[in-house]
């Protein structure tokens, strides 16, 4: 009698704790299910945001382009026509990085999908060279680009963002001396470099650094 008991009792328990274990899944399932409703409300928001701040800016850089527009059919002095392209190429450079928010903003959907081309690395080299010289020039830095005559098959738009990030935390970072950007080719791949007098990154942060929005100390 005494072990029915306590056999009874001994269920009673288990029945107890596995009620209990269930409600804490339930609980937790919900608050799961809740944060992520509020994630996805916090993508939605930002997806229109960057849609629309992407739309409004997007305004007056057309506005400045059809002023350039109108600024190359006056007679322009020769020594001012660089100056003219060299704006051209800036806002040509801004135009690509709010088509880059918009594509950020559809990365919420599908993951986003190289478009593959084959151009010469010195279309990116020249664009970049003529975007990031004054910033550079402007912390007394030397930064060169070394001219190239290779081509790469790859996707432009992005190779172009990846290269400017680097390029524009060399010159951050960097506060005396140049910056240096070349590639050569490596077997069926072309290796790009970005070669700085700056502070460099400590041997032991150097995996930290490629961890989503961590900046070091």
């Amino acid at each position: 009698m005494k072990a029915e008991e306590d056999l009874f009792s001994a269920i009673q328990l288990l029945e107890s704790r596995v009620h209990e274990r269930t409600d804490e899944l339930l609980r937790l399932n919900r608050e799961l299910s809740n944060a992520k409703a509020e994630a996805d409300d916090a993508n939605l928001s930002k997806t229109r945001f960057l849609a629309a701040a992407s739309h409004d800016i997007l305004q007056p850089l057309n506005a400045a382009r059809l002023y350039w527009a109108a600024l190359l059919e006056k007679d322009i002095p020769s020594s001012d026509g660089q100056l003219v392209q060299n704006v051209a190429t800036s806002l040509e450079a801004v135009e690509e990085i709010l088509t880059t928010l918009l594509d950020i903003s559809r990365l919420d959907a599908v993951a986003q999908k190289p478009e593959l081309s084959d151009f010469p690395i010195e279309d990116v080299f020249s664009q970049l060279r003529i975007e990031l010289k004054p910033s550079a020039k402007e912390r007394g830095l030397d930064l060169r680009f070394v001219h190239t005559s290779l081509a790469v098959r790859s996707d432009k738009r992005l190779l172009r963002r990846m290269i400017q990030n680097l390029v524009s935390n060399a010159i951050k970072y960097t506060l005396q001396g140049r910056v240096l950007v070349g590639c050569r080719r490596r077997s069926s791949v072309i290796s790009i470099s970005i070669i700085d007098t700056g502070i460099g990154i400590p041997r032991d942060q150097r995996k930290a650094i490629f961890k989503e929005f961590r900046r070091l100390d």
